[in-house]
C-alpha cells in the first residue's frame, strides 16, 4: 500500500516536471499571426535558454493559421535581422531552411551581449507581404553557468 502511494507520487511529481519543462521552451518562443492574420509565425532560437558566447540560430515556424503543419519552401521570400538590445546595433543575416525540419528555418549567430534582442522578419509568404519584429527572451552571461570560473 505504502509503495503504491509513493509510485502515485512520483509518477505525478515526474509529469510536473516534465510538462514544466516543456511549458518553458514553448514560452521562450513568440508566436503572432502575419500576413493579414493567414499565418502565424513563431519565433525563437534553437537552444533556449538564450546564452552569450555560444553559437545559436533561429528557430522560425511558419504555419496556415489554425493549422499545425509548417510551410516548407519559403526561405526565398523572407529576410531577417538581429536588433541588439538597446537598438543601436542591427545586422541583415541570410535565413536558410533547416535541415531535416521542413517548414523551419534559421540563421546563425552568436551574441555576445547580455540583454533583451528583437528578431525583425519580413518579406512575402506566398504572395502576402508582412514585416514584423518579435523579442526573444533575455539573453543571459554563459559566465553565470560557467564551473569552474
Amino acid at each position: 500500500m505504502i509503495h503504491k502511494a509513493f509510485a502515485a507520487r512520483a509518477g505525478i511529481a515526474l509529469l510536473l516536471i516534465v510538462g514544466s519543462i516543456g511549458a518553458g521552451s514553448a514560452l521562450a518562443h513568440n508566436s503572432k499571426l502575419v500576413a493579414g492574420d493567414q499565418y502565424r509565425m513563431s519565433v525563437g532560437f534553437i537552444n533556449e535558454p538564450i546564452l552569450t558566447n555560444e553559437r545559436n540560430g533561429l528557430d522560425l515556424a511558419i504555419r496556415l493559421a489554425g493549422e499545425k503543419d509548417t510551410i516548407a519552401d519559403l526561405e526565398s521570400g523572407l529576410r531577417a535581422e538581429i536588433i541588439a538590445p538597446g537598438g543601436q546595433s542591427r545586422r541583415e543575416l541570410p535565413i536558410r531552411a533547416r535541415y531535416g525540419h521542413p517548414g523551419r528555418y534559421t540563421f546563425d549567430v552568436v551574441l555576445t551581449q547580455p540583454g533583451q534582442y528583437s528578431i525583425r522578419v519580413w518579406g512575402q509568404i506566398r504572395g502576402a507581404a508582412f514585416d514584423e519584429t518579435f523579442e526573444i527572451s533575455e539573453v543571459k552571461p554563459l559566465q553565470g553557468i560557467r564551473f569552474p570560473g
